[in-house]
């Protein structure tokens, strides 16, 4: 024990746990990472209240995520984009919050995009637009703005756009190696030995010599 005024014993100092310089510089990282993800304002939209899982879809982005399945045809779109997405489509389109709740309105089980366009039709031209705004949004990947209102394109993903879909049987992703994007990350091919080759034929050899005039009779 110590009395006041002196200074510690060599061995209470040993005792106390030490910060090796890779743990601090590993945990301030991790702050700052924090830090930045905070300041984001999509982050903020993008998180769901405290009585719904973080790894749900937020109530405010259901509707739209069961609107852009329907419309577009994927069922394996992804909820943070469609959360992102919608974000988007709040800034730049004016009467989306109202026109949302109309277009899902005509949702019905199990229908085909293009019952669902020609419901958005009939019911009203403003909901043909919306939905298909929508299905523009997530082929390009970009929430398209408007240089009258202001607002810039919007871009919310890359090589989940739907449109690289289509071509992903003979195109990948522009920019990326012909392996597609994250390539290194599957396993590798497996080890075989390839079949032999059969040796093509060696063609004749090119004949040479004048050739003969037509017409010209042999003497």
């Amino acid at each position: 024990m110590n009395h006041p005024g002196t200074e510690p014993s060599a061995t209470s100092a040993s005792s106390l746990p030490r910060i090796s310089r890779r743990q601090a510089l590993i945990g301030l990282a991790a702050l700052l990472a924090q830090a930045g993800f905070w300041s984001n304002p999509l982050s903020a939209a993008m998180q769901a209240p405290a009585s719904v899982p973080a790894t749900g879809v937020v109530p405010a982005t259901m509707l739209f995520y069961t609107l852009s399945q329907t419309i577009t045809g994927h069922r394996d779109l992804s909820t943070a984009t469609a959360a992102r997405m919608e974000q988007a489509m709040r800034s730049n389109m004016p009467g989306f919050a109202e026109r949302l709740p109309q277009l899902g309105a005509l949702l019905v089980t199990g229908q085909e995009a293009k019952a669902l366009l020609a419901a958005a039709t009939a019911a009203d031209a403003g909901l043909r637009e919306l939905a298909l705004a929508i299905v523009a949004a997530w082929y390009t990947g970009t929430v398209a703005g408007n240089a009258a209102q202001g607002t810039k394109s919007i871009v919310v993903a890359y090589a989940e756009a739907l449109m690289y879909r289509t071509v992903a049987d003979g195109q990948v992703v522009p920019t990326y190696c012909n392996y597609g994007p994250l390539w290194w990350l599957k396993a590798p091919p497996a080890v075989r030995v390839s079949a032999p080759v059969a040796p093509k034929p060696v063609p004749a050899p090119a004949t040479t010599g004048t050739p003969e005039t037509k017409g010209k009779q042999a003497k």
